[in-house]
């Protein structure tokens, strides 16, 4: 039985989806199997959220954000501070801009671009890679260059200067992704080609930090061309991860007033590890290991949210995301089944009555799209002082008829915290 009193809110990542003709023109939610997120939904209110803003397809960070209260469309700066913050990669001394990363593959014979390097690089092969970069890439002598590399394909790129300023004004070299303000939004139909980095305003900081970073990417894939694991790749049929892609920078970190309750959050981005810090929150990175099954991951899992002392309890819940952005529609309904039935059943059987249960989307990523959109977002809450309503299913169609009474995500921990005042 967990603490009475507490909030836990499940944020499924990608979750939301449009309906396919691969399923029959369902949706993921509604072609899985998911009697617990029924009964969640049954039990208490429903609705769909507006994560962001129309035309602005929030990312895990900014969804994040949006769901502990804090709305991204005044708060958030950029995936790249975060990111650089999370690893912290910020010098409150000098001035910093940071960007997220991806280890990419470029065939230089037919200019064919793969902005993920098919999402297959080990945690060792990143290690190797990144440490001959910065072992070999040289920029100017009064800037600090710090790299990482995380999750098959994804890692962050920071520089500090302490005599000169730098900008993340800058536009991105990832041509699938476009900088709007601090908002990196996912072009579908793009060229397949990198592209250089532009300063975005006059300021010389921005025209600085524009020549840094494409002397970097042309340094780095020099360096990553020739490789050994690159030659390792390449031998066994492998796509070399020969290029680093780079986006959504930024100079500025979020202004953030502190949470009011204790928060404990659980997740794999380290853009979140970097909202906790701001917000004071105590962040656990929770991932599924190589080999291990999400079932099996989830069972870790389940103990540790059981057990946090923290009076809300926040989760990113990777599983749905990756099969959205592939196109691959039963894999995201596999995804969705095994949470139901692994997390949000136990969950759901060892909360006490006082406790409140929140399930939602940091975001979209529909399959036909493969990218992450502006697409509202399902929500369940079921607690002391929430009436349910007649909504008897977890899916995007049913809970739009729900009679949850907020339509942004910045609006939910606002309106709980007026329910536990009520109850």
């Amino acid at each position: 039985m967990s603490r009475s009193g507490k909030l836990y809110l499940m944020a499924l990542c990608g979750g939301a989806d449009r309906p396919s003709p691969a399923l029959g023109g369902r949706t993921p939610f509604q072609q899985a199997a998911t009697p617990h997120l029924d009964r969640l939904a049954a039990d208490g209110r429903t609705g769909l959220l507006e994560v962001i803003a129309p035309g602005i397809p929030p990312e895990s960070d900014s969804g994040a954000m949006a769901l502990l209260g804090y709305d991204p469309a005044v708060h958030y700066t950029g995936r790249g501070p975060l990111e650089g913050y999370g690893n912290r990669y910020w010098d409150p001394e000098g001035h910093s801009v940071a960007f997220r990363i991806n280890f990419a593959s470029l065939n230089t014979a037919t200019g064919r671009l793969d902005r993920r390097t098919s999402r297959d690089l080990s945690d060792e092969e990143m290690l190797e890679l990144v440490a001959e970069i910065l072992d070999k890439v040289r920029l100017e002598p009064d800037v600090e260059v710090r790299l990482t590399g995380w999750g098959r394909h994804r890692g962050i790129l920071a520089f500090t200067s302490r005599s000169r300023p730098l900008s993340g004004e800058v536009s991105n070299t990832d041509p699938g992704f476009v900088k709007q303000g601090p908002f990196g939004l996912p072009v579908r139909e793009h060229e397949n080609r990198p592209l250089p980095a532009r300063p975005l305003t006059g300021d010389p900081g921005a025209a600085l930090t524009a020549s840094l970073v494409n002397s970097f990417v042309e340094q780095s894939a020099k360096v990553l061309e020739a490789a050994e694991v690159n030659a390792r790749r390449r031998a066994a049929g492998r796509k070399a991860a020969n290029l680093l892609l780079v986006r959504d920078g930024g100079h500025l970190l979020p202004d953030l007033p502190p949470a009011s309750a204790r928060i404990s959050m659980y997740g794999q981005v380290p853009a979140e590890r970097g909202l906790a810090r701001l917000i004071g929150a105590r962040f656990t990175t929770a991932k599924v290991a190589p080999g291990q099954s999400e079932a099996a991951f989830y069972a870790e899992l389940l103990p540790s949210l059981l057990g946090d002392p923290a009076e809300v309890v926040f989760a990113h819940i990777k599983g749905p995301d990756e099969p959205g952005h592939d196109n691959q529609p039963d894999e995201k309904v596999r995804a969705i089944a095994d949470i139901d039935a692994h997390l949000i059943g136990p969950l759901r059987a060892a909360l006490g009555p006082a406790d409140t249960l929140v399930v939602t989307c940091d975001h979209a990523t529909p399959c036909a799209a493969g990218i992450h959109t502006d697409d509202p977002v399902p929500i369940a809450v079921a607690g002391p002082g929430i009436r349910p309503d007649a909504v008897r299913r977890f899916d995007e169609a049913a809970v739009a008829e729900g009679a949850l009474p907020i339509s942004r995500a910045s609006e939910l921990m606002p309106w709980l915290a007026k329910v536990k005042e009520r109850s």
